[in-house]
């Protein structure tokens, strides 16, 4: 039997981890102190075994003494308990190391995961849509052409849920969800993004597998590779504007459509990312 398996067959997850009660634990040390120090009277080392065979089973097991979950929750006054209560700062930070963890762990390099997954290839030098996702997306274009702006349309492109989405009075396309605004410089952006979403999760079952953000990132990047503008089919081109700020003027490269007017995406000119148009 391993070593893992040992701890494995040991370790209490109803007692530890998130579930880990603090009082439960703190009463166990105290044991665990007194125990130790009684024996280290007689057999130093012994105390010094004792304390720290003692710290390990509370650690994996939550308790030292059986049955100690139970009665701390049967005779611990409610008050004292309440001091320790804090589920709802536990369960935000929990949610955040889950975040984190997932983000490592399902955080994808996006030029291989496009080429891998067969969406984007490279033409003359130049990433353009594979054929068969072009016309996938095509399709997801005019499927939401008119629930655009849905609660449930727009949560999905945050995994959030519908009623977390509200609307906010802008010139431009923006909501707030989850305490935080989300925007994009055009109906047509809004569109690419929400067309290029449908697809990706109907072409391969790894994109929702992929961090939110960076979901978000991969959405913005592809905005420029179809051949036409989502909102009126018109051409998609390149420009240059010099826009003015509190630290100086500096140089803003911007795809936009030529017929409609509609900005899909602007780049600083230090921005490392390409168009591709």
């Amino acid at each position: 039997m391993t070593e893992f398996s040992v701890v494995e067959r040991v370790r209490r997850p109803e007692y530890t981890g998130p579930n880990r009660c603090v009082p439960c634990t703190a009463v166990n040390v105290v044991i665990a102190a007194v125990a130790s120090t009684l024996v280290g009277v007689v057999v130093p080392l012994a105390g010094v075994a004792v304390l720290a065979l003692s710290l390990v089973s509370i650690y994996l097991r939550g308790y030292l003494v059986p049955g100690t979950p139970t009665l701390t929750k049967r005779y611990l006054p409610e008050s004292i308990r309440a001091r320790f209560d804090d589920h709802e700062a536990d369960d935000e930070e929990w949610e955040t190391i889950q975040k984190i963890e997932q983000h490592r762990e399902n955080a994808v390099d996006p030029e291989r995961f496009l080429a891998d997954e067969g969406v984007v290839a490279r033409d003359g030098g130049t990433d353009r849509f594979t054929e068969d996702f072009a016309a996938l997306r095509d399709e997801h274009v005019e499927a939401n052409r008119d629930s655009l702006r849905e609660p449930a349309t727009l949560a999905t492109l945050f995994d959030a849920a519908p009623d977390s989405v509200a609307t906010t009075d802008r010139d431009y396309p923006a909501i707030e969800i989850d305490n935080r605004i989300r925007k994009w410089p055009s109906e047509a952006a809004l569109l690419a993004d929400v067309a290029t979403d449908a697809a990706m999760a109907a072409w391969t079952d790894r994109w929702t597998d992929v961090p939110v953000e960076q979901r978000a990132t991969i959405r913005e990047e592809l905005r420029t590779l179809g051949d036409d503008c989502p909102a009126c089919g018109g051409q998609i081109t390149t420009t240059a504007d010099t826009v003015e700020s509190c630290c100086g003027l500096h140089e803003v490269i911007a795809a936009e459509c030529g017929s409609c007017g509609d900005r899909l995406r602007e780049l600083d000119e230090n921005h490392e990312a390409k168009l591709t148009r």
